[in-house]
């Protein structure tokens, strides 16, 4: 008796493909951008009433003219850890804009290089923007 299997050889490339991911090195890690993160505070009204509502401000270390991103209260936490971050926290941004706390995301690059979000593959980008599914 001999059987026969159809497997549709996109799907088949994509699982081979996603076997095949590697970590990224220490060098790669360490060329990617740092960031301090700095807690600030506003007031919103909301139903009337007004609450502390609390984003930041990362500030790009190491450099003689230090970018700044303003985060919302929101997107002010590691989709790692599900931890909200602390003021002082070491941040990294990854060429796709997703930003995590460096100890969670480092941890996270030397087993797989690619975003863990969007997927986007340090290795194969670079420095370029947007993503790249692998």
């Amino acid at each position: 008796m001999v059987v026969v299997i159809e497997v549709d050889r996109r799907h088949v490339g994509g699982v081979v493909e996603a076997l095949l991911v590697e970590g990224a090195t220490k060098d790669d890690i360490e060329r990617l951008g740092k960031y301090k993160f700095r807690r600030i505070g506003d007031f919103d009204k909301q139903n009337g009433e007004i609450q502390e509502s609390f984003g930041g401000i990362m500030t790009e270390c190491d450099t003689d003219s230090p970018i700044e991103h303003v985060l919302p209260r929101e997107d002010a936490e590691c989709c790692i850890c599900l931890c909200a971050y602390d003021d002082g926290t070491e941040l990294r941004e990854l060429p796709c804009r997703h930003h995590f706390h460096c100890t969670c995301i480092d941890k996270w690059l030397y087993i797989n290089a690619t975003c863990p979000l969007c997927k986007f593959n340090i290795l194969k980008n670079g420095n370029q923007s947007g993503s790249e599914e692998v």
